[in-house]
C-alpha cells in the first residue's frame, strides 16, 4: 500500500522513531531528510491521483517549518499538516498558523506525541475519503486477490498481507467476527500459491468433539462404535494443499496437543491405526475470539497459538469500512439479476440507508437483508424494504426528512421503532458472539431460551443453531 503520511525532518534518529511506530499502527510513512525532496514527492503523489493525506513537519531544518507548510498547502490544500519542533516561540507558532498548519505540538514527550499523531493520521487514512482513482484501484486490486467486493482502504491492506503470505509455507491465523469472509480470505490465500493439493476446510465448532480427531486424522475400520470402514482425514485429503481449520478457538484441549505434534512432525495417524502418514499441508486457522485471551485462560495452548500466528491477518468489521457497503450491495443486486434474468436496481437513498446500520452480522446479514429486499421489491429497491434499519447513529437525520405533520409519528411508534431497532442489533449482536448457538447466546443476555427466541422470531430475526 502506497504512503499516505510523509514526514520531513533533518533528524535521521527521529525519523526512524516515528517510522517504527506507525508501522505499529499499519500506516504506511515516507521519510525525507530534505524538504524539497519531500515537496516533489507530495507534488508528484497529487499529479498521479494518490495524494498525501497528512505532512507531519519539523520546523527546526534550514528551511523552516513554516515555509515547509506554506509550500505543501500550495500545491494541495487538503493535506493536513502538523508542526513539530523542540522550542517554539509564540511569534514562530503564529506563523506557523498564518501557513496553514492544522496542529502544533512539542517534542518533550516524543513518544506520546509521535502516537497521539499516528491516531489523527489513522482517521485522515484509514476513514478519508478515497479519490475515484483510489477506489477503482482497491476495488481491482481486491477483486483480484480477494474475490471479494469492496473499495476501502482496510480491505486493501487486507489483500495486500494475501498476496505476501500466499508464496509463503508458514501458517497463518485469520482473525475477524464472524461474517467478514475469513473462508474467503482463506481460500485466497490457497488460490493465489503455487500448492498443487487441495483447499479444505473444517469448522471445529460444527463437529462433536468426539469426532473431531476423526475428521482431521481418520480412523481405520472398528476404531470406535460406528465406524464401519476406513476413512481418510482431512489432513491427507489437503497433502500438497492448504487445511482451512475455522474456529480454531473451539478445539478441545486434549486434541490441540495431537494436532501441535502434527505441526511439528509433519506426520499423521489415523484413530485405530499405528501407520504414520507424512504429510505437506499448509495450516490456514481462524478465529473470531482473542486466543491470547483463551491463553490466559487455560482455554488455548500457547505453544499451539504461536505455530498458527506466524503471519496474522485481520479483518476489520463492516462497521469499520462502511465504504463496502455501497459495493457489496450492488454487486449482490447485479448477481440476482443474473440469476433470476430480472433487471432489478437499488436506490442511491436505500444504500445510504444500508450504511447507516451497525451490521452486528457482518457481510452475511447484510447480504441476508438484500436479497430478501430483492425478494420482495417489484423493480425498484428503496429505502422503504429497509424500513427496520433506522441509522442508529442519524435518529435526527430521519425525523428532519419527515416533510409534513400527517408523516411525524406519535411517541409511542417513534420510541418503539427505536426500541426494536435497537433490540434487533442487541439480539443479533449475542447470536454472533454465540457462534450462532441460540442456547449460547440466551446466556449472554441472561435471558429465558425460550424468551430469547421469542423475541428473535417477534422481531424477524434468523433462528440460528438450536444448540
Amino acid at each position: 500500500m502506497k504512503a499516505r503520511v510523509i514526514a520531513i525532518d533533518d533528524d535521521e534518529m527521529f525519523l526512524t522513531a516515528t517510522r517504527s511506530l506507525f508501522n505499529d499502527k499499519q500506516i504506511p510513512l515516507a521519510t525525507f531528510t530534505n524538504s524539497q525532496k519531500a515537496l516533489r514527492a507530495i507534488r508528484e503523489a497529487r499529479e498521479q491521483h494518490s495524494p498525501f493525506r497528512m505532512a507531519i513537519v519539523d520546523y527546526d531544518m534550514p528551511t523552516k517549518g513554516h515555509e515547509v507548510i506554506r509550500s505543501i498547502k500550495q500545491i494541495d490544500p487538503s493535506i493536513h499538516t502538523v508542526v513539530l519542533s523542540a522550542h517554539l516561540s509564540s511569534e514562530e507558532a503564529k506563523l506557523c498558523t498564518h501557513a496553514g498548519a492544522d496542529h502544533i505540538y512539542l517534542k518533550q514527550k516524543s513518544k506520546e506525541v509521535i502516537l497521539l499523531i499516528a491516531e489523527v493520521a489513522s482517521l485522515k487514512v484509514k476513514h478519508g475519503e478515497l479519490s475515484k482513482e483510489e477506489k477503482e484501484a482497491n476495488n481491482d486490486w481486491i477483486k483480484k486477490i480477494l474475490g471479494l467486493r469492496g473499495h476501502s482502504s482496510a480491505l486493501a491492506q487486507v489483500a495486500n498481507e494475501v498476496s505476501k503470505y500466499a508464496l509463503a509455507g508458514e501458517n497463518v491465523l485469520i482473525t475477524g467476527q464472524s461474517g467478514v469472509g475469513k473462508e474467503q480470505v482463506a481460500r485466497s490465500l490457497h488460490d493465489n500459491s503455487k500448492r498443487s493439493g487441495n483447499f479444505i476446510a473444517i469448522n471445529c465448532g460444527a463437529i462433536s468433539k468426539d469426532l473431531v480427531e476423526s475428521e482431521l486424522f481418520g480412523h481405520t475400520k472398528g476404531a470406535f462404535s460406528g465406524a464401519t470402514a476406513n476413512k481418510t482425514g482431512k489432513f491427507v485429503a489437503a497433502n500438497f494443499g492448504t487445511l482451512f481449520l475455522d474456529e480454531i478457538g473451539e478445539m478441545p484441549l486434549d486434541l490441540q496437543v495431537k494436532l501441535l505434534r502434527v505441526l511439528q512432525e509433519g506426520e499423521v495417524v489415523p484413530v485405530g491405526s499405528n501407520t504414520v502418514t507424512k504429510v505437506d499441508v499448509r495450516i490456514v486457522a481462524a478465529t473470531n475470539r482473542d486466543l491470547l485471551e483463551e491463553v490466559r485462560r487455560g482455554n488455548f495452548r500457547e505453544d499451539l497459538y504461536y505455530r498458527l500466528n506466524i503471519l496474522p491477518i485481520h479483518i476489520p468489521p463492516l462497521s469499520e469500512r462502511k465504504e463496502d457497503i455501497a459495493p457489496i450491495a450492488r454487486y449482490i443486486v447485479d448477481q440476482k439479476n443474473r440469476e433470476s434474468k430480472i433487471d432489478k436496481t437499488i436506490t442511491d437513498d436505500a444504500i445510504k440507508m444500508l450504511m447507516g446500520h451497525a451490521w452486528p452480522g457482518n457481510i452475511r446479514e447484510l447480504g441476508a437483508r438484500i436479497r430478501k429486499a430483492y425478494t420482495l421489491a417489484d423493480q425498484v429497491i428503496d429505502r422503504s424494504a429497509f424500513t427496520d434499519l433506522t441509522p442508529e447513529d442519524d435518529v435526527a437525520n430521519a425525523l428532519n426528512e419527515i416533510q409534513c405533520p400527517e408523516e411525524f409519528p406519535s411517541y409511542e411508534e417513534f420510541v418503539e421503532k427505536i426500541r426494536n431497532h435497537l433490540e434487533r442489533i442487541y439480539l443479533e449482536k449475542a447470536m454472533v458472539l454465540a457462534n450462532g448457538k441460540r442456547a449460547d447466546a440466551a446466556k449472554l443476555t441472561k435471558l429465558p431460551y425460550t424468551t430469547y427466541i421469542h423475541k428473535r422470531k417477534k422481531l424477524g430475526l434468523t433462528a440460528g443453531h438450536s444448540i
